[in-house]
Formats: C-alpha cells, structure tokens, sequence
C-alpha cells in the first residue's frame, strides 16, 4: 500500500519578522517622501513614477517576509519545500526515510549531534518532532518540524522497523478496525 501525505505549515510571525517590517515600512516612508520632495523643488515630475516602484518594492518586501513550509511524504521519502511570500518555493532537503536513526518528539534543548540541522517548524515551540537521518550530500542531519498526526503515522510507514514508533502502528491498527 502506497503511503502519500502532504501538509502546509505557515511560520508564526516571529520578532525579526516584526523589525524586518517595522524598517521597510520607514524607509518606504522616507523614500516616498524624498522623491514626492524632488518631484515639487525640482518640478521633475517623472520622479513620482518612482513612488510607485518603491511602493511594489515595499509590498515584494512586506510579503517576503510570510515563510510557509510544505512536507511532503511519499513512501519512503520525504521532501520539505520552503515556501516565501506565497510565490517562491525552495527545496530543502529530501530525505529518504530508510536512512532514519532516530526520531521523535522534539523538546527544546534536545542534544542532536548532526553534521546539518533544517529547521522547518511552525516556530512555536509546540508539537515539534525531529528525525536524524543519513543524507547523502549533508551526511548526519537532523530536521525539526511540526507535523500533523496523520503526517507523523506516514512517516512512521517509512522509517526501519527498529525506528519505529509502536504506539503509532497500535493506534492505526484501531483506526482501520472501526
């Protein structure tokens, strides 16, 4: 039986993300002003086109800083997407879930000893998992994520049997007899 589970995780909003905003909003505010400035000292009026290039500037900037995350698991892989401002997707990291040492729940300070760490939660601090895996290109590499149930019963298909989390295959053996 095939195993196929997508899930979408949008990053809270986080500190830097707030100051990040903060300072595209004021230097939008001081460019416009310049140029609305120039456009009436110099009586150059083209320089109010550039009011509107700096405004879609600052709204490219604004939604750059919105980060979504998409787990994607097939099988024995799982591939994790970065997804930015809802226009630009970035591959992270694909694993293959064979290779899978460790993983479980994931709490804050938890010693992982790993050559590359891919954090791809929700930034919460809440419900995260990790798994450490061998990757080819990475070596040892741990990934930090937040996924849903039904994510986590998907993966626990893939890992090697010694890896995998019993609880779960008892919970889903009850789910398919009701």
């Amino acid at each position: 039986m095939d195993h196929y589970n997508e899930q979408l995780v949008k990053k809270q909003t986080e500190a830097s993300d707030i100051v990040k905003r903060v300072m595209i909003i004021i230097g939008t505010v001081l460019a416009v002003c310049v140029c609305v400035f120039a456009a009436l000292v110099f009586r150059f009026m083209p320089l109010i086109v550039l009011v509107f290039g700096v405004l879609y500037l600052s709204w490219y900037l604004m939604t750059g800083t919105s980060v979504e995350y998409e787990y994607i698991v097939t099988n024995n892989d799982m591939d994790i997407d970065k997804i930015v401002g809802q226009r630009k997707r970035k591959r992270l990291i694909t694993v293959r879930l064979n290779t899978v040492t460790e993983w479980g729940e994931y709490t804050e300070g938890k010693k992982l000893g790993a050559d590359a760490t891919v954090m791809a939660s929700d930034a919460t601090g809440t419900d995260a998992w990790y798994l450490m895996a061998k990757h080819e290109k990475f070596g040892n590499v741990t990934v930090i994520f937040t996924p849903t149930k039904e994510t986590v019963v998907n993966i626990n298909h893939g890992v090697p049997y010694a890896q995998r989390k019993k609880e779960l295959v008892f919970e889903e053996k009850e789910e398919d007899e009701e």
